[in-house]
């Protein structure tokens, strides 16, 4: 169980990196390739129905990038990012939250003070140094992976009442914020973006949080018919 949550906080991880700035993660040499070998492993280890296409996608991209350096690699990557997700003019995929729940659809709405909450409440917060909002995916994506790292080191302590805290968390924050908007954002980045990498990540993210939500149900349904 450890295991499973350790690989899950990894998969998590990446899949932060991938949404985040180039610079920040994915520009850097071999992480790519890196994030490739991670997502292999957790759809094996944890039989989770990750298409091959979706990883030949990001392999395909990075090798481009690598076979065109003058003008593939990170500025390659942060050209497309930028126009997917900060601009100049409005992004083509908005990666907050706030503006795919409710029917305002406002930067830094309800949500974003809601996952706020619940940074706080599991004792994180946002450096300083991050400059973007609380509900942009990357760090909706990072705080996954703690939670489920956190899970992991419980699990490892033998703190079971604590492990079982935390994957409650994971499959409140699912539930009530990251599986209710990213299949959406994903189904806009796979038709938007003229990236093979962030097509096969956002194709990646959409089915390991679903399988993410359904694994949590499940367990949760067990539980309960198990102390009934």
């Amino acid at each position: 169980m450890n295991e499973k949550a350790g690989l899950r906080s990894r998969v998590y991880a990446v899949l932060s990196v991938a949404f985040s700035p180039p610079r920040e993660g994915l520009g850097a040499p071999g992480a790519p390739q890196a994030a490739v070998l991670i997502l292999r492993e957790a759809s094996q280890a944890l039989a989770i129905a990750v298409p091959e296409r979706a990883l030949a996608a990001i392999e395909e991209g990075r090798r481009q990038a690598m076979s065109n350096p003058a003008q593939g690699g990170v500025d390659e990557l942060e050209v497309e990012y930028n126009r997917l997700f900060v601009g100049p003019g409005a992004p083509r995929v908005y990666p907050y939250e706030s503006l795919y729940r409710g029917s305002m659809s406002l930067v830094m709405g309800p949500s974003a003070g809601e996952v706020l909450q619940a940074y706080r409440r599991n004792g994180l917060a946002i450096t300083t140094a991050f400059k973007d909002l609380p509900d942009h995916i990357a760090v909706e994506l990072e705080f996954m992976a703690r939670l489920c790292c956190e899970e992991a080191r419980a699990g490892s302590a033998g703190r079971v009442d604590l492990a079982l805290r935390l994957k409650q968390e994971q499959r409140s924050f699912l539930d009530a914020h990251l599986a209710s908007w990213l299949p959406a954002m994903c189904e806009k980045v796979i038709r938007e973006t003229t990236s093979t990498i962030y097509r096969g990540f956002a194709e990646i993210a959409a089915i390991f949080v679903g399988w993410d939500l359904e694994r949590l149900d499940a367990e949760q349904l067990s539980g309960v018919e198990a102390g009934a």
